[in-house]
């Protein structure tokens, strides 16, 4: 038996045996000395890695930006470029292409068609925001950028990218603002595109579920594609109810926004005045799935609960308990599950009230608390949001007409939590194969 010295030694000779410093992040990198690039380009612990760009802006561009890592509390304030000062291309596409080439570094920004630029002394990501913003209200419509250009030593030259004159915010923006309503409009022409184009679309996991909601939300009647989004739409509702499912093989994951998506599409279709009843049996099938595989609780893991001792259903999570990001949207899916089911007059399985109970329960505990935490925890205080579990959460009681209380604070804690909406998992992209991107 160890005493409490004996673990107190063994956990030390363990720390200095494996030292911090061996999980640490590389630290930020000067972009333009000799063989920073290259290096970044297989460094294994970069912050972080090449892969992992942002989309600068409109000016046709990606880049890598070193990201404070090594500092846990950046990301939830909002910070975790705040030490950044240079941006290395890695993606270049008009307008921006023009000018700019891959493994051009930008080392500054301004509005501006002339002059010199100064090099950036703040967080560079932010300070080029602010400069594409500047330019997009402006006569001049250019965003001068400071590049520079290799191989080693390289050179310095200030450029010119074409940005379109779009204007100003309006003081209630995004409301009442033609510029937001254009970027909107703008954003949804480009995701609607893409999305019908993209061959991994409406894939059979959980990412094709999102992809439908995005493009279902992306369209209204009256719209072009209208009619052409629906049925597309519609042959991939159809395919996705399912011949049985086995609690034993729940994943919550997929089945949580397969069950959003048909719902909200049948909802949609109501709307429209033409019910697609074919997908009643899908939605029914996946709401009480996921109703019976909630636990006691009303959480969720990566998958359902384990069977009681007893052998009854809402058991606790196995292997190591809940993870809320996955079990807020579960949740979601079986409020919204009822909707469409009552909305198609269908009868409601006694799973699925007693349900929506536990798992409105559970989160509403947190209210006045925190933040919503990783599983079965105290309540995050590190932040006003954690992994965009406090949004997902003004979602699920926004939904349901008596739990006004808990989605104003959920709410509340969204928008004060507007500064780490990035940290988590969150930020960048996911780069697909054969070179294709998704933001």
């Amino acid at each position: 038996m160890f005493g409490p010295i004996s673990r107190f030694a063994i956990a030390l000779a363990l720390l200095v045996a494996f030292p911090a410093a061996t999980l640490a992040y590389s630290p930020n990198p000067d972009l333009t000395a000799a063989g920073a690039i290259a290096a970044l380009k297989i460094d294994p612990n970069a912050s972080h890695s090449y892969s992992e760009t942002y989309n600068l802006g409109a000016t046709g561009l990606r880049g890598w930006i070193y990201m404070d890592a090594n500092n846990g509390d950046s990301g939830s304030h909002g910070l975790i470029t705040g030490v950044s000062r240079q941006i290395l291309v890695t993606v270049a596409e008009a307008p921006g292409s023009g000018v700019m080439a891959v493994d051009d570094v930008i080392l500054g920004a301004m509005a501006a068609s002339s002059g010199e630029v100064p090099l950036f002394t703040s967080d560079c990501r932010k300070t080029l925001g602010v400069a594409i913003g500047n330019a997009e209200k402006t006569g001049a419509g250019t965003l001068r950028v400071k590049r520079w250009r290799g191989p080693y030593p390289g050179t310095i030259t200030d450029v010119n990218i074409p940005v379109t004159i779009m204007g100003d915010y309006a003081a209630t923006a995004p409301f009442s603002c033609p510029k937001s309503a254009q970027i909107l409009a703008n954003a949804r022409t480009k995701m609607v595109s893409q999305l019908l184009a993209d061959p991994y679309f409406l894939s059979t996991n959980y990412g094709g579920s999102i992809d439908a909601l995005a493009l279902l939300a992306a369209v209204v009647p009256g719209d072009s594609d209208y009619a052409a989004v629906q049925n597309r739409l519609q042959s991939y509702a159809q395919a996705l109810t399912p011949a049985n499912l086995s609690l034993s093989g729940c994943d919550t994951w997929n089945w949580s926004y397969i069950t959003i998506f048909l719902s909200e599409y049948y909802l949609r279709t109501v709307a429209d005045g033409a019910p697609n009843a074919g997908v009643l049996a899908g939605i029914n099938k996946y709401t009480v799935a996921m109703a019976s595989a909630q636990s006691r609780y009303g959480t969720f893991g990566h998958g359902g609960s384990a069977l009681k001792s007893d052998g009854t259903l809402h058991g606790t999570i196995p292997p190591y308990g809940p993870v809320n990001s996955a079990g807020i949207p579960a949740n979601i899916g079986i409020v919204m599950g009822k909707k469409a089911l009552l909305a198609g007059s269908h009868a409601i399985h006694p799973e699925i009230d007693p349900a929506i109970e536990r798992g409105s329960k559970f989160f509403g505990y947190y209210v006045n608390k925190g933040s919503i935490p990783y599983g079965e925890h105290e309540p995050w205080i590190s932040g006003h949001g954690s992994n965009g579990k406090d949004s997902m959460c003004a979602v699920l009681f926004g939904l349901q007409e008596n739990r006004p209380a808990e989605a104003e604070y959920f709410a509340r804690m969204s928008i004060a939590g507007c500064t780490g909406r990035e940290y988590g998992h969150t930020g960048q992209r996911i780069q697909l194969p054969m070179g294709q991107y998704r933001f």
